[in-house]
Parts: structure tokens; C-alpha cells; sequence
């Protein structure tokens, strides 16, 4: 089984996975742009007059700057490590294993004479199933970076100097998608589309009373504040159109057998085009585009030159990468696209997707 892995010939910071791990962006120009709008709308609030719509505004644009804040956190302990120099020195390929600890509130990894722990998330299935992991350092303080194949994370740790036991390593066959864990883990998420879809409920009931208390009297700091909410609505139809061809790659994973290797060559990533390949089908070559691509699900097919399909519905194919807590689709073009990508719409490319960073 072939996975997604990191360079270990050149600096951490420069192999192209890790590259895309650092500039993972945590928002795209036209939200920067909309909180520099209301960090302005915010502080312009003290000083107008104390109506009810001025007042509302302040309430709502305090809450979605605390939430604006959380944005910055994504990939902090990779920029941390990078300034730190960490990343400077090759990934390492050591033989590891995950010790047998349920007490212990951290993953530990037990290297070769070396134990690392720290929050690591999915990564401990990984190590354990394939025995080794990835790791740049420890520097003098112990603290060290770690990856495990497939995975498009790196993870903080810090040396331990505990003794543990091994835990015992489990064969994980290539069975039916449906019954994955990784994936069923994913498919048992699918109601956070619908919590998304209510919360846009709730926007659109918060614009229409941010509109009423601002009217009379006039608050502008009310309806400017309701003009960024309603920027949030654009997505909806989109957001629509998802839910339902995600619901058809479950229907498509729930009726699949097996997983199945489909070999896949990608268009360089361009602007203005979508995220598409030349996937060889049964049915013969054919144009593929992923509309919402996953990052980690797309690195693996970048790396590997595969795609591993979970079952097919009409013309979408639900597509994972085993053992992967990560699910997306790709739709089969008709009309075919161009050999070299597959561009977007004019409606579309007035607000392009960011780049992913594939190579």
C-alpha cells in the first residue's frame, strides 16, 4: 500500500508536502478583506450614537471577531518550528511503534531509544500498522516534529523519559470502504453539513432583525454589519449542491466491495481551473474534477499517481485513500476539457478557490 510520504532528501521546509502544510491558508483575500471591514465597522460602533441597531452591531461583530481569532492558530506549531530552525535538517525515516498506554492522557511513540509524546491525533494508527514514522529532531530542548505517511499534518512532540510497553501491532486489511473505521468515522460526520445549513439559518434571521433595529433610527453601523453577515450567503448554493453529491458518495461508499486503484495523472494546479486529472477508468480515460478538493486525499494522488476509488454513483466517484479519515468525489466530465486542465467558469473565477500547492 503506497501513502503519501515526505522527502527525505532535502530540508523538511523545502519538500512540497510540508511546504503545503505550512501555507495552508487559514482564510482567503475576500475574508481578510471583510474582517478589515468589521474590525473598522467595529471601532467606528463607540462612536455613533447608542441606538438599538448600533448597539446589536457591537454584539454581533464582537462575536464573529472572536471567532476571526481562532483563524491565525491553524498551523501555528509548524511556524513555530520552521522560525525555530526544526525544519531546517531532512525528515528522518525511523522504526517506531506506539506504546501500550491507556492511562496516559498523550500518544507516545517509542522510537529507537527514544520516546516521543504529544497529541498526535490519527497519526499512532499509522505508525503502528506501518512501524515507522517521521521525525526533525529533537532540538536541545526536546522538542521534535513528527508526520506519519498519508497524513497531510505534522504534529508537536517532546521527548519522555518513561518506559512503556509496545502495544501489539493488528493487520489491517484492504476490505470494504464501508467498513473502514478511518472512513466510517467520516461518513458518521455527515451531519455537520445540516449544523452548517441551520447556522445559516440563523444568519439570515440575525440580518433581518440587524436590518429592523436599524432603520429607525438609523443605525449605518447596523447595516453595514448586516451587509458583511449577508457576504457569509454566498456560499449557500454551493454549500447545497456538496451536501447533496456527498450524500451520493456515501450511497456510492455503502454499495462498494473493495477498494480500487485507478491511476491518475493531474493537470498542474493553475488558476482559474479546477482541481482535475486524466483518471484511466474502466470505461477508459476520462476527464476527472474534484469540486471540493481534500487536501489530504488529493497530496496521496499527487504522490502516488493513484486514485482510490469507494464506489461510483452515476457519474460521481467517491474517493478516499484507506485508512484516511478523509473522503471527497469526483465527477466525471462529459464533454472532456482540455489535456492540460479544466478551466472554470467566468462565474466561478470571480471567486477562485485558493491554490492547494500540489506540485
Amino acid at each position: 500500500m503506497q501513502y503519501l510520504e515526505p522527502r527525505t532528501d532535502v530540508p523538511a521546509k523545502d519538500d512540497w508536502s510540508t511546504r503545503m502544510i505550512l501555507d495552508e491558508p487559514w482564510s482567503h483575500t475576500e475574508h481578510k478583506v471583510i474582517s478589515v471591514i468589521g474590525i473598522v465597522t467595529f471601532v467606528v460602533c463607540f462612536f455613533m450614537p447608542m441606538t438599538a441597531g448600533n448597539i446589536a452591531a457591537i454584539v454581533v461583530l464582537a462575536v464573529q471577531l472572536l471567532m476571526n481569532v481562532a483563524g491565525p492558530l491553524v498551523g501555528l506549531a509548524g511556524r513555530c518550528a520552521e522560525r525555530r530552525g526544526l525544519l531546517d535538517e531532512p525528515w528522518r525515516r525511523l522504526p517506531a511503534t506506539v506504546a501500550d498506554n491507556p492511562d496516559e492522557p498523550w500518544d507516545l511513540l517509542l522510537l529507537d531509544g527514544l520516546v516521543l509524546k504529544g497529541s498526535l491525533h490519527d497519526l499512532p494508527d499509522m505508525v503502528l500498522d506501518r512501524q515507522e514514522v517521521f521525525v526533525c529532531g529533537p532540538d536541545a530542548e526536546g522538542r521534535a516534529m513528527v508526520r506519519a505517511a498519508g497524513f497531510m499534518t505534522m504534529r508537536p512532540a517532546e521527548v519522555d523519559t518513561g518506559e512503556y510497553e509496545a502495544k501489539e501491532r493488528v493487520d489491517r486489511p484492504l476490505g470494504r470502504p464501508r467498513d473502514d473505521p478511518a472512513l466510517q468515522e467520516v461518513l458518521g460526520a455527515a451531519w455537520a453539513m445540516k449544523v452548517i445549513l441551520a447556522i445559516m439559518v440563523v444568519i439570515v434571521v440575525v440580518i433581518g432583525v440587524l436590518v429592523a433595529l436599524s432603520v429607525s433610527p438609523v443605525a449605518p453601523t447596523g447595516l453595514v454589519t448586516a451587509a458583511i453577515l449577508a457576504t457569509m450567503l454566498f456560499d449557500v448554493p454551493a454549500m447545497i449542491v456538496a451536501m447533496r453529491r456527498q450524500r451520493r458518495a456515501a450511497r456510492a461508499v455503502e454499495s462498494s466491495e473493495q477498494w480500487t486503484p485507478v491511476p491518475v495523472r493531474l493537470f498542474p494546479e493553475k488558476a482559474g481551473h479546477h482541481v482535475a486529472g486524466v483518471a484511466e477508468l474502466p470505461g477508459g480515460p476520462a476527464v476527472v474534477r474534484f469540486p471540493v478538493p481534500d487536501r489530504d486525499v488529493l497530496a496521496n494522488i499527487a504522490a502516488t499517481g493513484v486514485m482510490w476509488t469507494a464506489g461510483t454513483h452515476e457519474n460521481l466517484i467517491a474517493v478516499g485513500v484507506p485508512h484516511l479519515n478523509s473522503l471527497t468525489y469526483a465527477v466525471v466530465r462529459s464533454g472532456g476539457a482540455a489535456h492540460d486542465g479544466d478551466p472554470m467558469s467566468w462565474g466561478r473565477r470571480l471567486r477562485p478557490r485558493q491554490l492547494l500547492g500540489l506540485p
